[in-house]
């Protein structure tokens, strides 16, 4: 889960299943007119944001008359699992940007009738750009808000925010650094470190080199994200890749020193999106809920529980606090983390691999 450590929680307001366990005799694309008329009675949400679900379940739930829950899980290979095995139980997925493109490409996905939605206008352009969840002029998810992977800092440490990914590497903080345990990212970061495209690397040796440097100065490789936001929190550690929603949470719920910031080499986004995947026993009662959950004072409950930008405009729910924490400069290099191709993504395990065996 993005927002608990913990897998596999199922927060239940209702009973599972709903048309009998089978797909809907209608689609969503059936829905040519707002509101959908004859919700289903139930819906089985797989969210990661876990906080901002289990008050959703009730929210949705009391709203619209209908019975929610909610499976957390810890991977999307979860819930892509149970799509590519034959999907009979999942109404609504909260999926991150290259799960969605895989999922489309196995044709998972339920077409999402967006023209007749009142809440895709609260969608921002700016994400409706980032994303990738259309092919061939059919919409197959909606945005539900920008994943930021920041470099994090203890804002009492630092005088002002370091600029480079190379704080990661400067043996002055040696003992009080971390690095996140996931081939990717912390591929990515040692790429654009060494000002190399951190989707299209042309120096795989360099990558590796520079982490194996970087190992002693750790003080360790943090799992999940329940351990890496503990590592800012109990201020065992001054600087680390760490998501802007852990680091939301550790700031303004944990009340820890801590604040974030996009090096000058660029810092790594994506989005998650909503979809429905096909097997949907509730796919009109999953749509409504898509809309609602597009709704700015709902997107913006997401914001407060979770810390994560939700992918509507909700500025003008923001306390000045939040709206300075949130507010990503003009300036800052963001990459959009595009699915990394086979052989990357390959190299990227075979260096990692290496690194922790060093």
């Amino acid at each position: 889960m993005q927002g608990a450590a913990a897998a596999g929680i199922t927060a239940a307001a209702g009973c599972l299943g709903g048309g009998g366990g089978g797909e809907s005799d209608r689609v969503p694309t059936d829905v040519e007119e707002w509101p959908p008329e004859n919700l289903e009675s139930n819906l089985n949400m797989w969210n990661w944001y876990d906080s901002w679900a289990e008050w959703a379940i009730d929210a949705f739930g009391d709203e619209f008359d209908v019975q929610v829950s909610n499976t957390g899980f810890s991977s999307p290979d979860q819930w892509y699992s149970q799509l590519e095995a034959g999907n009979s139980e999942i109404d609504n997925i909260a999926a991150t940007t290259n799960w969605v493109e895989r999922s489309i490409e196995n044709d998972f996905l339920h077409e999402i009738p967006v023209d007749v939605m009142p809440a895709w206008e609260n969608i921002t352009d700016r994400i409706k750009e980032a994303s990738s969840y259309q092919q061939d002029g059919k919409t197959y998810a909606v945005p539900e808000s920008l994943v930021l992977y920041p470099l994090t800092y203890n804002d009492e440490y630092f005088d002002s925010a370091p600029t480079s990914w190379g704080v990661l590497w400067d043996d002055q903080h040696e003992g009080n650094l971390c690095m996140w345990d996931n081939a990717t990212v912390s591929c990515q970061i040692a790429a654009m470190y060494t000002g190399q495209d951190p989707i299209q690397p042309d120096d795989f040796k360099e990558i590796e080199e520079v982490l194996v440097q970087q190992k002693p100065l750790l003080q360790t490789y943090w799992g999940d994200y329940q351990q890496g936001m503990s590592l800012f929190v109990n201020e065992d550690v001054v600087a680390g890749p760490l998501t802007m929603g852990r680091t939301y949470t550790a700031r303004f719920q944990e009340g820890a020193p801590v604040h974030y910031t996009a090096p000058d080499e660029g810092a790594m986004y994506t989005s998650d999106l909503f979809v429905i995947p096909k097997g949907s026993p509730n796919p009109i009662a999953s749509l409504q809920f898509t809309n609602w959950a597009s709704e700015t004072e709902n997107a913006a409950k997401l914001f407060e529980t979770m810390g994560y930008q939700p992918a509507v405009d909700i500025s003008d729910e923001l306390s000045q606090e939040d709206a300075e924490f949130t507010n990503w400069p003009d300036d800052w290099n963001l990459i959009f983390s595009e699915t990394l191709s086979d052989e990357v993504r390959s190299r990227y395990d075979e260096i990692w691999t290496a690194v922790k065996a060093a």
